[in-house]
């Protein structure tokens, strides 16, 4: 594929409502959009949510994927391991913005094969249910929130806790209440307990059915996740304490602190370095996730695409772009009653509104 043109964009993403998580509350964030274009006119799309979208970081980020875009003009790039390592090379310090070109380079090589993603990587699901999230909220709010996402169809909550054990508790047992039988609800710590705080907190909700309990933890912590038996941590979610495929070796060796890996495809640096560490999870029994943050629809196909073609994905949770008040691009997946499947169009199925 010859590169005939790149372009480089970045737009502020106002949510739809302030959004909180352990010790953080976020009112917009910021998506960087890059295309590439080949010498026959056809384009591929692919974006990326820095996790420090402060403007002086972002005007870093733009200006050097910027200059990286500059120097893909009249190259001739292969579908192959030499472009990403290239890619690697060429922005090591930099793990969104490589995601950004590698869903790019993705989408566009699908596209000259007039194939969507997920056929050109191989289908394993035709479809998946996300969960959807609600935010560290009071009680009368999370109930609110869980039950407006029930009455749309949603079955699958995932609620942010770690600020206040005893809330959280109390929380996560009143959820309980409102739909047992058709409901699974997963919470995500944000790595806010101690391992102190964990064990009250696992040994007070042991018996309701929790799904999955996400990086409870500290990254730095993560021996600590041996203490519990491994039926507790069949069902933790490594998150913050996998970014790369080195993590995921790490993580894989000998007694495993996590049963899941939650891949998003921002941590680890776009489709290819995902589908790495997807292949050491099959090989080594551990079950995928595939999560993101508040992100355009680009990434969020670009994900679900991905874990489409995974065996071993067994939980998605693609919800961040339902927080956006605005996307440039429109297309890319339909969701319907929580179940989200591929539009159908060739590469990730976006395209600029």
């Amino acid at each position: 594929m010859k590169i005939n043109s790149v372009s480089v964009e970045k737009h502020d993403m106002k949510l739809k409502a302030p959004w909180a998580i352990a010790g953080h509350v976020h009112e917009s964030v910021e998506n960087i959009f890059f295309e590439i274009t080949d010498e026959n006119g056809v384009s591929g799309i692919g974006s990326c949510a820095p996790e420090n979208d402060s403007p002086e970081n972002l005007d870093h980020y733009f200006k050097t994927l910027d200059d990286y875009a500059k120097k893909l003009i009249d190259q001739d790039l292969e579908f192959n391991d030499d472009t990403y390592n290239n890619l690697l090379r060429d922005l090591p310090k930099h793990h969104e913005l490589r995601t950004a070109v590698d869903i790019a380079f993705h989408d566009l090589y699908a596209k000259t094969k007039e194939v969507s993603l997920v056929k050109l990587l191989g289908p394993e699901y035709e479809s998946f249910k996300t969960s959807i999230t609600i935010g560290v909220e009071s009680l009368e709010k999370t109930v609110e929130a869980a039950q407006s996402h029930i009455d749309k169809g949603f079955s699958i909550l995932k609620i942010k806790i770690g600020e206040c054990v005893e809330e959280d508790i109390e929380r996560v047992k009143t959820l309980f209440e409102l739909n047992p039988d058709n409901v699974q609800i997963r919470v995500d710590a944000n790595r806010g307990y101690s391992k102190k705080q964990l064990i009250q907190f696992y040994e007070s909700t042991q018996d309701l059915g929790l799904e999955l309990i996400e990086q409870p933890l500290e990254p730095e912590d993560n021996d600590e996740m041996l203490y519990f038996p491994e039926d507790i941590r069949s069902i933790c979610v490594a998150d913050e304490s996998i970014k790369s495929y080195d993590d995921a070796v790490n993580l894989a060796k000998n007694d495993k602190p996590f049963g899941v890996f939650n891949i998003k495809l921002m941590k680890c640096g776009g489709i290819y370095q995902a589908l790495r560490i997807a292949e050491l999870a099959t090989e080594e029994g551990i079950d995928l996730m595939w999560g993101c943050f508040d992100e355009s629809k680009v990434s969020i196909s670009a994900a679900l695409h991905t874990a489409l073609s995974c065996k071993n994905t067994k939980y998605v949770d693609l919800d961040g772009f339902f927080d956006l008040g605005w996307d440039r691009v429109s297309g890319g997946y339909i969701c319907e009653s929580g179940v989200m499947r591929p539009n159908e169009k060739i590469g990730i199925g976006v395209e600029y509104e």
